[in-house]
């Protein structure tokens, strides 16, 4: 039989939006959050039984039978809430933001200044953004005369998702400054991080770092890879 419900003053129900944490949810806000969707006769129950954010995904049917919920149709609610709870919780990881930067457009200061004309015309740089499951490219592609940026004279925009369990491969190459800009102007080189997919137009996607940040982010690509190819295999 379903057991009575006695208030708990010291609970605090989740707001809307909040639950993309329930898996970090202790008993008590677990039960409060169920509480919030008209099942608080059993929120001394969820206490008692331990169940927080973390275990309730894994509540069968019997499960909750044992705990003694014994209305089929309170079973059936509270088996649609945790699988609510799962989906918020899968979107809010595949939008989560691992890792940002912007493309190192310039080597130097000095360098920065001829190509905007001291700052008179600023140069945008494409931006790049990982996810768990895409690398998202925001390409900003100037205008151009021969190798020359032409910055007063606009650029396009372009923006790519790249689907991790599509790359293939991912390496990173080091660049290092020309040789006039090391010795006058104390420049730094880039690091190129290449990311390998045969879904791509050119079949890879080239970001462009500070010099020193290309291994960290190449790995950092590659263990996505492998947590996202693994999710598309079902593992």
């Amino acid at each position: 039989m379903a057991t009575s419900y006695v208030p708990m003053s010291n609970f605090s129900t989740p707001k809307a939006g909040e639950t993309s944490d329930y898996h970090t949810w202790d008993a008590k806000k677990l039960a409060s959050f169920f509480h919030s969707k008209g099942l608080g006769d059993y929120s001394e129950t969820l206490v008692r039984h331990k169940i927080t954010g973390q275990l309730a995904p894994l509540l069968s049917d019997d499960d909750l039978k044992d705990m003694g919920i014994d209305v089929v149709g309170d079973r059936l609610m509270f088996r649609h809430y945790l699988q609510q709870l799962s989906r918020h919780d899968r979107f809010h990881s595949r939008i989560k933001s691992l890792w940002e930067a912007e493309e190192r457009l310039f080597y130097s200061d000095c360098d920065r200044a001829c190509a905007t004309c001291c700052g008179l015309c600023p140069i945008d740089p494409s931006t790049y953004k990982l996810t768990t499951s895409h690398l998202r490219v925001n390409r900003v592609v100037h205008t151009r005369c021969g190798p020359v940026r032409l910055c007063c004279f606009g650029a396009t925009y372009t923006s790519n998702n790249i689907d991790l369990s599509k790359v293939d491969d991912v390496d990173v190459l080091g660049t290092p400054a020309p040789c006039l800009q090391r010795v006058c102007c104390c420049a730094n080189g880039k690091d190129v991080v290449q990311v390998d997919s045969r879904f791509e137009k050119d079949g890879k996607v080239l970001l462009q770092l500070a010099q020193g940040d290309g291994e960290a982010v190449t790995n950092l690509i590659l263990n996505q890879v492998e947590e996202a190819q693994k999710m598309d295999r079902g593992f």
